[in-house]
C-alpha cells in the first residue's frame, strides 16, 4: 500500500483565495471601518438631539422626513480600489479588469419621536419588510445605462437594518476600447412592500479622492459632496 502525503505548500495553494476573492475581503474590510465611524456618529447625532424631540442623522435625502426626524435615508462613497499591495488607493481611474467597489450607507431610525409622528419608529415599522438598494451606472461617454440591484429583509445583520447599515457593490469594469468611458454612479434605496412610503437616494456621497487642483484651481482634500456627480472613469489598460 502506497501512502500518499500531500505537502504543505500544495495544500496551501489550493486554499489560497484568489484574486477576486482578496480584493472582495479588503473591500469589506475598508468599508466596515467607515461603518464604525458612521455608527459612532449617528449615535452621538442621537443622543445630541433627545433633548429636543430626537431624531436621525439630518441630510433631509429619504422620505419619510418630518421637522427634524429623518425616518429613511442613504449615502454613498466615490470608487476604491484594492489591487497589488497596501496602502490601497481610491480609485477614479480605473482599468479595465481591475477590482472597485463603491460603499453604500444606509439609515433606518431606530428612535421615537411622537410629536413629529413617529410614535412607533422606522426601524418597527420597517420590520421584516422587503428593501431594495440600486446601483444606477450611466456611461456618459455613451449614453448606455447598467442596473446593479440587492435585495432583502430590514432585520439586525441584513445590509439594511436599525441604525447604520452597510453594503457594498463590484463596479463592472470592461474594456470600452480607445476612448475611456466616464461613467457615473446614482444609489437608491427603496421598500417594496405596499403601502410603505419609505424611499431615499444618495444625493451625499463620500469622495474619498484629494484633488491636487489646476495652476489656479485649489486643492480639495477628501470628504463629504453633496449634490455633485459620482463619476470615474474607467480606461483600456
Amino acid at each position: 500500500m502506497t501512502e500518499i502525503i500531500e505537502k504543505p505548500e500544495a495544500a496551501q495553494a489550493a486554499q489560497a483565495p484568489s484574486r477576486a476573492e482578496l480584493a472582495e475581503q479588503r473591500a469589506r474590510e475598508a468599508g466596515q471601518a467607515l461603518l464604525a465611524k458612521l455608527q459612532a456618529q449617528g449615535e452621538a447625532s442621537l443622543l445630541n438631539r433627545a433633548a429636543s424631540r430626537n431624531g436621525g442623522i439630518h441630510n433631509e435625502l429619504g422620505e419619510p422626513t418630518v421637522g427634524p426626524y429623518v425616518a429613511f435615508d442613504v449615502i454613498m462613497t466615490s470608487p476604491w480600489q484594492f489591487s497589488g499591495m497596501p496602502p490601497y488607493q481610491p480609485g477614479k481611474v480605473i482599468a479595465n479588469g481591475e477590482y472597485a467597489y463603491i460603499f453604500v450607507y444606509t439609515w433606518v431610525n431606530p428612535t421615537v419621536d411622537v410629536p413629529d409622528g413617529f410614535a412607533v419608529p422606522a426601524s418597527v415599522q420597517l420590520s421584516g419588510r422587503t428593501w431594495r438598494l440600486t446601483l444606477d451606472l450611466l456611461d456618459v461617454t455613451t449614453g448606455t445605462t447598467q442596473t446593479i440591484s440587492q435585495t432583502g429583509i430590514v432585520q439586525s445583520g441584513s445590509s439594511v437594518q436599525p441604525g447604520v447599515g452597510f453594503a457594498y457593490f463590484q463596479v463592472p469594469t470592461p474594456d470600452p476600447g480607445p476612448d475611456p468611458a466616464v461613467m457615473e454612479a446614482n444609489v437608491t434605496l427603496d421598500i417594496v412592500d405596499p403601502g410603505q412610503p419609505y424611499a431615499a437616494f444618495a444625493t451625499e456621497f463620500y469622495d474619498y479622492d484629494a484633488d491636487p487642483g489646476f495652476v489656479f484651481v485649489p486643492s480639495a482634500g477628501p470628504g463629504w459632496r453633496h449634490d455633485q456627480p459620482n463619476r470615474y472613469i474607467v480606461y483600456s489598460k
